[in-house]
């Protein structure tokens, strides 16, 4: 049985990978060599010591920021700062000594700190860290959107792990970013609906795939479904982005 959470607007979204160009490009597989996210944003001593992940965080949001500068922000990473935390783990077996600004740089939620200093924003951020952090990204979200009747920025974004923490593969550096409203009101944008679906194992998804997909759907005509992973013991949640001429 599927249960719907309430209706709301994307009314932006945009994506950055070191390896693909865009969304449609991520899809069909066609890479690019690795470019790095110039970030804007951040200028001077801000960009010091700045991670990988930080920098695809404020890629995303710098493309959005005109749009959301007076909206909620919402961070979700699955891995948060891991090259910060491996290079820290690496200087102190080397050196027994750690540089302080660079742990000062460790925490997960460092993007958030990072973008409402860039832009002066006062306004409540959230950051979401975990293996199923797409999906708790997406609900968090939606449901502050809802609740509050304001604009929400939803950033999600992920750097390669490591080789020696043995996790996943993934080559690329990817990150999404989304501008979500009310389903009533200005601006007017994609309408959308989050829906938590039966889910018997635990939902496998592909965290660039996902991201590209919605990117992607938000572009299209086409109405779509994307599953954004598991969100409770036996249920997903899926991402529904209605047809073009069903707009907010």
């Amino acid at each position: 049985m599927t249960a719907a959470i309430g209706a709301f607007q994307i009314v932006g979204a945009q994506l950055y990978s070191t390896h693909h160009a865009s969304a449609e490009d991520l899809l069909a597989g066609r890479e690019r060599p690795f470019t790095p996210p110039g970030y804007g944003l951040l200028v001077g001593r801000a960009r010091r010591f700045t991670s990988l992940v930080t920098q695809l965080h404020i890629e995303v949001c710098g493309a959005l920021a005109d749009a959301a500068a007076a909206a909620f922000a919402v961070f979700a990473t699955c891995h948060g700062e891991i090259q910060t935390a491996a290079r820290l783990v690496a200087d102190f077996r080397d050196a027994a000594i750690v540089s302080s600004a660079r742990f000062a740089l460790s925490v997960h939620n460092t993007a958030s700190g990072a973008y409402s200093v860039a832009i002066g924003s006062n306004a409540p951020t959230t950051t979401v860290t975990g293996s199923n952090a797409i999906a708790a990204g997406w609900l968090e979200a939606a449901l502050t959107a809802l609740d509050e009747q304001r604009s929400v920025l939803l950033s999600i974004a992920d750097e390669p792990v490591p080789e020696g923490l043995r996790g996943p593969t993934e080559p690329a550096g990817i990150a999404a970013a989304f501008l979500l409203a009310p389903a009533a009101g200005s601006p007017r944008g994609r309408g959308a609906q989050l829906a938590f679906t039966p889910c018997a194992e635990p939902a496998e998804v592909s965290p660039r795939d996902v991201l590209g997909r919605a990117v992607a759907a938000v572009g299209r005509a086409q109405p779509a479904r994307i599953t954004l992973g598991r969100i409770q013991p036996g249920a997903a949640l899926e991402l529904q982005v209605a047809a073009e001429d069903a707009r907010g």
